[in-house]
């Protein structure tokens, strides 16, 4: 087949790729454990018909002539992998799927997709599916288990499986992509991009350490769940002021990241979805734009104009949406678009309807499928990709904020410090949004405490 190109997103990754291939920064995974009675060569066969529906599966990157392309194969290209593990332990066998997972990907040679079944016993396993997300999104990481499932039920059933049609292509958003940026609204989602961001540098917070000539892509996360109450209060404040939940929280991380670097005019990224419309529903891709907002601050900024701020950033930022962002430049030598990020992830609208695993467990609650017990495994996502990323989790129960962080920059320390002020910032705007930004404190009282005992004044931290 004729080498096909690459969207705009996708050249980036390959770019990321190139600098470090043994990294597995983007890699994305949903390991879920397995008990009962599992047809493995059922599920064999459901990996390589998976693989055969979705052509993003069965694809290699390479360059040609220097451009990076993408190489479609006609069959599969990844097998599922069995590996015996008897007499392991819970937490062994846990650690082994998130190893699993970890593993870097060879985009040249064997693709993006890997599907590996750790089994303990004939009814006892772990399945870690895994992609680079050269190929996925977020919400592609469930089409592929969803996909998998669906192939397993009706290949076991001796039954094709029960698919919706894929009524387009990932070469079709790559077509429309160059079509739009060709275009007057590309032309002037350009223009807007451009104005928005010339001049203005990326948000970027102290570093414990500093910062190594290439990046290490090395991360760990802190989860802050919100109770219960605070996640309806922020829901009444930012209808109150005419915004989302979302900008509520997006204008209270930009108070907090303008008080923590004294910057006072900063990018930071929004990752966004470019998955528009019903052809793409079902499409496994790397559907993914992280937009710029700007925040812009003074001493006498309050809470409700931070969040106002950042819902027109946000709803700006949606018009444009289809013009990738990576296109943005030029930018100084050494300057990026961004280094710290925040995006809310609706969990409860995925499909198909896997319990996520609750903060402090390392493993969801189980559901019955065709005979099977399925339960989410919690590993690690997204960390070291950027210096800092909140992503707020949003379910039924409520909402959890997840900090990810690059460990070779930062101590687990200075991001505990920045989920509790995060909170403590939330609070005080929840409780009154026209309350000044600056005149919040930026340490808790505990901090102040141990400070003020090595004999620091409080306004140092201020």
């Amino acid at each position: 087949m004729t080498p096909a190109p690459l969207s705009a997103v996708q050249r980036m990754m390959w770019a990321a790729y190139r600098i470090s291939p043994d990294s597995s920064v983007y890699n994305i995974v949903m390991p879920l454990r397995v008990r009962g009675p599992l047809d493995v060569a059922a599920l064999a066969e459901a990996v390589a018909e998976t693989g055969r529906r979705q052509a993003q599966l069965r694809s290699r990157f390479t360059e040609a002539d220097g451009v990076p392309v993408r190489e479609e194969s006609a069959e599969p290209l990844a097998v599922l992998e069995v590996r015996d593990v008897p007499g392991i332990d819970e937490d062994g066998l846990r650690r082994l799927a998130r190893e699993q997972g970890e593993r870097p990907f060879a985009l040249e040679e064997t693709g993006a997709l890997r599907v590996v079944l750790l089994r303990r016993a004939d009814d006892d396993f772990a399945l870690v599916p895994a992609t680079h997300h050269i190929v996925g999104d977020f919400t592609s990481r469930w089409l592929l288990v969803r996909d998998l499932l669906d192939a397993y039920r009706g290949i076991a059933a001796g039954e094709e499986p029960k698919w919706r049609p894929l009524t387009s292509s990932y070469a079709d958003q790559v077509e429309q992509e160059q079509t739009y940026l060709d275009s007057p609204a590309g032309l002037r989602g350009a223009a807007y991009w451009q104005a928005l961001t010339d001049g203005v540098p990326a948000a970027e917070l102290p570093l414990d350490r500093p910062r190594p000539p290439r990046p290490g892509h090395r991360g760990d996360t802190v989860a802050v769940p919100l109770e219960h109450g605070l996640t309806d209060r922020v829901a009444a404040r930012a209808k109150e002021i005419g915004q989302t939940p979302f900008a509520l929280h997006l204008g209270v991380f930009q108070s907090l990241v303008a008080r923590w670097t004294g910057q006072e005019d900063f990018l930071v990224g929004v990752p966004a979805s470019s998955r528009m419309g019903r052809h793409a529903r079902d499409l496994i891709g790397c559907f993914l734009n992280t937009l710029p907002v700007r925040g812009r601050f003074s001493a006498a900024t309050t809470f409700a104009e931070a969040a106002t701020a950042a819902g027109e950033g946000i709803l700006g930022g949606m018009v444009n949406a289809r013009h990738p962002c990576t296109l943005i430049g030029p930018r100084p030598a050494g300057s990026p678009l961004f280094r710290i990020g925040a995006f809310l992830v609706q969990m409860d609208r995925m499909e198909p309807p896997v319990p996520t695993v609750p903060r402090g467990l390392a493993e969801g609650p189980p559901l019955e499928y065709e005979g099977l017990g399925l339960a989410l495994i919690d590993v690690p996502q997204q960390e070291g990709q950027l210096d800092l990323m909140l992503r707020l989790e949003q379910e039924p129960a409520g909402t959890t904020a997840v900090f990810s962080y690059d460990t070779d920059l930062f101590d687990a320390a200075t991001a505990d410090r920045f989920a509790a002020a995060y909170l403590r910032f939330l609070e005080a705007a929840v409780a009154d949004p026209a309350a000044v930004v600056a005149d919040v404190p930026l340490a808790g009282e505990d901090e102040l405490e141990a400070l003020l005992a090595f004999g620091e004044s409080e306004e140092s931290l201020w």
